[in-house]
C-alpha cells in the first residue's frame, strides 16, 4: 500500500528558501567548471579568532556549563547583554525583564509572529529583506504586506504610503537597519517617525539590528529603542546621552 504524505497548508504557502535556491544554483556553476567568486550568505571562510576558542574550551570544561540553562538565558549573560546596550547606544533595559537570550537570531525572527499574531493579521515586510520575515509571517497564519525600500527615498519605507486598511489590520513591523543588503542605516528621525506611526495603529516594532557593528567612518548606526515612547512615562527604557566615539 502506497500512503500519499502532504504537506501541511503553511508550508504550501512557502516560498523557496532563497539562500536553498542560491546554493542549487551555485553547485550547478560548480558543475559546469565556472569559477565563483562567493558573495552570497554570510559565513566567514577565516578561522575563529584564538581568543574566542580559548574561552569556548574553558567553558566546556567547566562542569557548571553542562547543565541545561535557565529558560530566559543565564542572568549574567544578561546582565553583560544590557550593559553592552547601555555603553553602545545610551539605552538601559531591565536584564531580567527586557532581555532574553536565544538559540540564534533567526529563531527570533522566525518565531515572533507565532507569539503575538493570529491568522488574518498584516505583518509589515521591507522588500527587500530577510526572507525569514515572510517565512515567520506565513507559518503564524498571517499575511505579509511589502514595503518596498528604494533609493529615491534613502532605501527606508514610506509609511505614510501603508494605507489604512492594512495598516489597521497590521499588529508587527519588520526592519532591519543597518540594512543587508542595501548596507542603508535608518537615521534617530526615521525612528522617531515609526514610533509614532506604531503608537497610532498599535505595532510591534521589530527591529532586526544584527549589523549594528558593521560601520564605516566612525558612523553609530541608532537602536529604535534610543526613541522613548510619547507620552509614556513609564517607558520600558532609559535614553541617556549617547556614548562618545
Amino acid at each position: 500500500m502506497v500512503i500519499s504524505v502532504q504537506w501541511a497548508d503553511r508550508l504550501k504557502r512557502l516560498p523557496p528558501y532563497l539562500f536553498a535556491e542560491i546554493d542549487r544554483q551555485k553547485k550547478e556553476a560548480r558543475a559546469r567548471g565556472a569559477d565563483l567568486i562567493d558573495l552570497g550568505i554570510g559565513d566567514p571562510d577565516i578561522p575563529s579568532p584564538s581568543h574566542v576558542i580559548e574561552a569556548l574550551a574553558r567553558a566546556a570544561r567547566d562542569p557548571r556549563t553542562h547543565r541545561y540553562p535557565d529558560y530566559e538565558g543565564l542572568l549574567a549573560f544578561r546582565e553583560a547583554a544590557a550593559a553592552w546596550y547601555r555603553r553602545q547606544f545610551g539605552v538601559t533595559l531591565d536584564p531580567a525583564a527586557e532581555v532574553l537570550t536565544l538559540i540564534g537570531s533567526k529563531e527570533g525572527t522566525a518565531h515572533i509572529p507565532l507569539a503575538f499574531c493570529n491568522p488574518g493579521d498584516v505583518v509589515l515586510v521591507p522588500d527587500p529583506g530577510y526572507p525569514v520575515y515572510q517565512a515567520g509571517t506565513l507559518f503564524a497564519g498571517a499575511e505579509p504586506y511589502f514595503l518596498p525600500l528604494r533609493g529615491d527615498h534613502d532605501f527606508l519605507p514610506d509609511l505614510d504610503a501603508v494605507p489604512a486598511e492594512v495598516a489597521r489590520r497590521a499588529r508587527m513591523i519588520f526592519l532591519n537597519y543597518p540594512n543587508n543588503p542595501t548596507a542603508a542605516c535608518a537615521p534617530l528621525e526615521f525612528f522617531e517617525r515609526l514610533v509614532r506611526f506604531a503608537e497610532r495603529w498599535g505595532l510591534i516594532v521589530c527591529h532586526d539590528a544584527m549589523y549594528s557593528e558593521i560601520r564605516f567612518d566612525g558612523e553609530r548606526p541608532p537602536s529604535f529603542l534610543q526613541v522613548p515612547a510619547p507620552g509614556r512615562s513609564g517607558s520600558s527604557f532609559t535614553p541617556c546621552p549617547r556614548p562618545t566615539p
